[in-house]
């Protein structure tokens, strides 16, 4: 896998766990929106895929082998400070996605294409 692939992808599935997290949130507060579906993020918040996705955004950071990404000593979980090193949105507008509820699985499976 190139570097510049992995990145894309821990970037992606980055948005997709923050936009679950989102989601569980404003469903808390505010009950379920209409306006708000997504297909897609709905049925990984029923397959609770949370776990998994933490995971995969761990293991990417290890073959993008950046060096900079955390330091131990001031992180004591990694996964905190690969996730909150840059903005959501900042990651949405580097691939034209309009947020977290915008992502799709066409945009995974455009990434995973070049891979296999």
């Amino acid at each position: 896998m190139r570097r510049i692939d992995a990145l894309e992808l821990q970037d992606k599935l980055i948005i997709i766990y923050k936009g679950m997290q989102q989601r569980r949130s404003f469903e808390k507060f505010f009950g379920k929106d209409r306006s708000l579906e997504n297909d897609f993020l709905d049925r990984l918040l029923e397959m609770d895929a949370d776990d998994l996705i933490r995971e995969a955004i761990v293991e990417l950071e290890d073959l993008i082998g950046k060096k900079d990404s955390y330091n131990h000593d001031e992180c004591t979980d990694p996964f905190e400070c690969i996730v909150n090193r840059e903005s959501v949105e900042y990651k949405c507008r580097r691939y034209g996605i309009r947020g977290p509820e915008g992502i799709k699985l066409e945009d995974l499976e455009c990434i995973l294409s070049r891979i296999i």
